[in-house]
């Protein structure tokens, strides 16, 4: 599959080109942030996430280096955005969802399904998910 194109059949669907590729990437990167939230959820559970400690002789200023702070912060906001695409994606009907996800993920062929649908949800579904993930109002 060359370039992106985006579906212009319904109007109301329409994004910016800018949104549109933003989106595009964002469900590309679906399942590298599901993993970095289940490797953060691993680290919690082991104890692997550590303070920096208090005791030292430099002028360091601590204000600035808080790692569970700095990963509580990463974890919320991986999960706002997996939620954004994972709910976008569920206003998709089932039979097509995972053509869609194949199609934008790993860039399968269109010529794989039987019918032209998927693309009005494929724009749908881009749409939705660049609205919960606030990239358009």
């Amino acid at each position: 599959m060359g370039r992106e194109w985006q579906q212009t059949r319904f109007k109301e669907f329409v994004m910016p080109d800018a949104v549109y590729y933003q989106v595009i990437w964002a469900v590309r990167d679906l399942q590298r942030m599901e993993d970095r939230i289940k490797a953060i959820d691993r680290d919690v559970e082991t104890g692997a996430i550590h303070s920096a400690s208090l005791v030292s002789d430099g002028n360091n200023n601590y204000s600035e280096i808080r790692p569970t702070e700095k990963t509580a912060l990463e974890k919320a906001m991986l999960e706002s955005r997996v939620k954004a695409i994972r709910s976008a994606l569920d206003l998709v009907p089932e039979a097509y969802r995972s053509f869609i996800m194949d199609n934008i993920v790993l860039k399968t062929s269109v010529k794989a399904f039987p019918n032209k649908l998927w693309r009005v949800w494929k724009q749908r579904f881009l749409y939705n998910a660049a609205q919960n993930l606030s990239l358009i109002c």
